[in-house]
C-alpha cells in the first residue's frame, strides 16, 4: 500500500497545473474585479524563531482585488457589493491563495488538479496532506503573508498523519525526497526539518476564486496565473534593506465622511494610491520581518501643531478610515465647517535597521463637523473616600452592621442572639428526648429478663 501511495504521489506531482480560467468553459465567467497573478512574492527563513524550518512568505494583490475586498468588508458598501454579485448571477464569491513549492530545483512543483477541489477526488476522498498549501490567507490588504514548512510530523508515531498521511491522503514522506531533510531527535520523537543552509526552496503563488451560482449549480473554481518565483536558502538572492528616501511620499485623495463613528466622534475615509513600487516595497519589507505602516495627522487650519489620529495603518486600496477623536480631544471644541487639514506619511521598520519615515503626502482640507469634548466637574476622590469612611464609622455606632436597626447588645446583632438561644434550647430538648428514650428501653429490657428467668425455673 505504501509503495502504491508513493507511485500516486509521483504521478500527481508530475501533472502540470493549467489555470482553470483559461479553459473554454470558463471564458465567459465574469468577476467583479480584475484577476491577475499575485505580485511581489518574497520568502524568508525564520531561522528557528518558530519550528526549525518555518519560512514566511509574502505576496500582494492588485488594487482592483483589494478595493473589491474592502467593499465587501465595509458595512457601508457591503450591500452594494452583494447586489453586484447578484447581477452577475452569484450567491457568493470567496478568494484563497495557493502556495506551490519545489525544493532544490524549479521542476518539482506539487500542484495538481486536486488543488481546485480542496484536495478531494471525485469520490470525495481527501488526497492531499498539510504539505499542499491550497487554502491560504486572503484579506483586503495590499500585502498578506503565510507560514510554510512549519511542521512535518513525528516519524516515531505511526499514526501521525502529517508525516505518514492517512488512508488515501499523502503525507510529507510522500513528497520529500531522501536527502532533502534532516532529523531532530528528542525525548518526544523524531522530527524532519529542512536545512536552508544546504537547500533552496522555490515558491510561487496564485489566487483561487470560487463563485457560487444563484441557480444552484456547482461552485465554479477560477484560478489566476502563477506569480513569479521567489526563493529562500542556499542559492537564493539576498535582498537589500530599504533606506531613508527609498519610499515615495503617500498620494491621497477622495476624502469623505463615513457613516459610522468611533466613540461618538466622526470617522473620515480617503483613498491611497498604492503604486506597483509601493506594493513591491511593502512585500519586500514584510518578507524580511519588517513592516511599513501609514500614519495620519490633522490640524485645524492656522494651527501649528499636527495631531496624530487613530485608524487604519495597513496599506490597501480601499478606504483608509481614520477617527477624529484625537483632534477633538486636542482642540476641546471644533465648530461645524471649521477648515481642517489632513496629511499622511509612511513609517518603515526593518529587522536590524534604523526606523525611518517617508516625506509627508499632499494635504487635503475638509470642513469639520461639530465636535466637542465635555468633561465632568473634578471630584476630590481622596476627600470623598475620607468623608465616606468617617460617616460609616459614625453610623456604625448607631446602627447594627448586620440588620441595620437593632441596638446590637454586647456588640452582637439581636438576631444572632436569638439564633444562639434557639440552638441551646434545641440542644436541651434533644438531650431530654434521648434520655427519656433510654429510660424506656432500659425498662423494657428489665421486664424481658424477668420473664426469661421465670420460664427457666
Amino acid at each position: 500500500m505504501k509503495k502504491l501511495l508513493s507511485v500516486i504521489a509521483a504521478g500527481l506531482t508530475a501533472i502540470t497545473c493549467i489555470p482553470f480560467a483559461a479553459s473554454a468553459d470558463n471564458e465567459t465567467v465574469k468577476l467583479p474585479f480584475e484577476l491577475s497573478a499575485p505580485e511581489n512574492v518574497s520568502i524568508t527563513y525564520l531561522d528557528g524563531r518558530d519550528s526549525p524550518s518555518t519560512c514566511e512568505i509574502h505576496y500582494s494583490q492588485n488594487n482592483s482585488m483589494s478595493a473589491w475586498s474592502s467593499k465587501m468588508n465595509d458595512t457601508e458598501t457591503h450591500d452594494a457589493a452583494e447586489a453586484e454579485l447578484a447581477e452577475m448571477g452569484y450567491d457568493d464569491l470567496w478568494i484563497n491563495a495557493q502556495i506551490d513549492w519545489s525544493l532544490d530545483s524549479q521542476d518539482d512543483w506539487k500542484c495538481n488538479d486536486l488543488w481546485l477541489t480542496g484536495g478531494y477526488d471525485e469520490d470525495y476522498v481527501l488526497r492531499l496532506g498539510d504539505w499542499a498549501y491550497i487554502n491560504q490567507n486572503y484579506s483586503n490588504e495590499t500585502s498578506m503573508s503565510d507560514w510554510i514548512f512549519r511542521y512535518m510530523g513525528n516519524m516515531e508515531d505511526a499514526e501521525d498523519s502529517f508525516w505518514y498521511g492517512a488512508d488515501e491522503q499523502l503525507g510529507w514522506k510522500d513528497v520529500l525526497k531522501e536527502g532533502q531533510y534532516k532529523l531532530v531527535v528528542n525525548e518526544n520523537g523524531k522530527y524532519p526539518w529542512i536545512d536552508f543552509s544546504e537547500h533552496t526552496a522555490y515558491v510561487r503563488v496564485r489566487w483561487l476564486v470560487t463563485v457560487r451560482p444563484s441557480d444552484g449549480s456547482d461552485d465554479i473554481p477560477i484560478v489566476s496565473d502563477w506569480s513569479e518565483i521567489a526563493a529562500v536558502g542556499k542559492d537564493a538572492e539576498k535582498i537589500e534593506p530599504l533606506k531613508s528616501g527609498d519610499i515615495a511620499p503617500p498620494v491621497i485623495s477622495d476624502l469623505k465622511y463615513m457613516e459610522e463613528d468611533f466613540n461618538d466622534y466622526p470617522v473620515i475615509g480617503f483613498k491611497l494610491d498604492v503604486t506597483p513600487e509601493l506594493a513591491k516595497q511593502v512585500a519586500q519589507v514584510n518578507g524580511t520581518s519588517g513592516v511599513i505602516r501609514i500614519y495620519t495627522e490633522a490640524r485645524v487650519l492656522g494651527k501649528e501643531e499636527w495631531v496624530e489620529l487613530q485608524g487604519d495603518l495597513d496599506i490597501k486600496s480601499g478606504d483608509i478610515q481614520i477617527a477624529l477623536q484625537a483632534l477633538a480631544e486636542a482642540e476641546k471644541s471644533v465648530a461645524k465647517d471649521t477648515p481642517v487639514e489632513l496629511r499622511t506619511r509612511y513609517w518603515c521598520s526593518q529587522d536590524g535597521q534604523e526606523d525611518f519615515y517617508s516625506a509627508y503626502s499632499n494635504v487635503l482640507t475638509f470642513g469639520s463637523l461639530d465636535m466637542e469634548v465635555t468633561t465632568a466637574e473634578p471630584v476630590d476622590t481622596i476627600g470623598a473616600i475620607e468623608t465616606t469612611t468617617a460617616a460609616a464609622k459614625k453610623d456604625s455606632k448607631k446602627k447594627c452592621g448586620l440588620c441595620g436597626f437593632c441596638p446590637h447588645p454586647l456588640g452582637i446583632c439581636i438576631f444572632i442572639w436569638i439564633a444562639i438561644i434557639l440552638a441551646i434550647a434545641g440542644g436541651i430538648f434533644a438531650y431530654l428526648h434521648m434520655r427519656n428514650k433510654k429510660v424506656e428501653n432500659d425498662g423494657e429490657d428489665s421486664g424481658k429478663n424477668d420473664k426469661d428467668s421465670s420460664g427457666k425455673s
